[in-house]
């Protein structure tokens, strides 16, 4: 039977509790917690709402624009937040 995603994600953090430093760790609980504070999530664009006009440069330095992407067809847009 196939594991939920929850289910996925619940193992990933109790294996990270026991690879990552107990001092980090505490930073990183503390900054989430932060984050749950702020209200920045309630008010996060979700699935399927639509997206703020925005011109990003792309891999090369050229701007890339929401819009001018739009023109082409749907657009899908993910975020990678960098290596660690």
């Amino acid at each position: 039977m196939a594991s939920s995603l929850s289910d996925r994600l619940d193992r990933i953090r109790e294996g990270a509790a026991g690879r990552i430093p107990a001092d980090a760790l505490r930073v990183m609980h503390a900054a989430t917690e932060d984050l749950e504070r702020s209200g920045l999530a309630q008010r996060a664009i979700g699935t399927g709402d639509a997206a703020p006009e925005f011109a990003l440069a792309d891999a090369f330095g050229e701007m890339v624009s929401l819009a001018g992407l739009r023109g082409s067809g749907p657009v899908v847009l993910t975020f990678f937040r960098g290596h660690w």
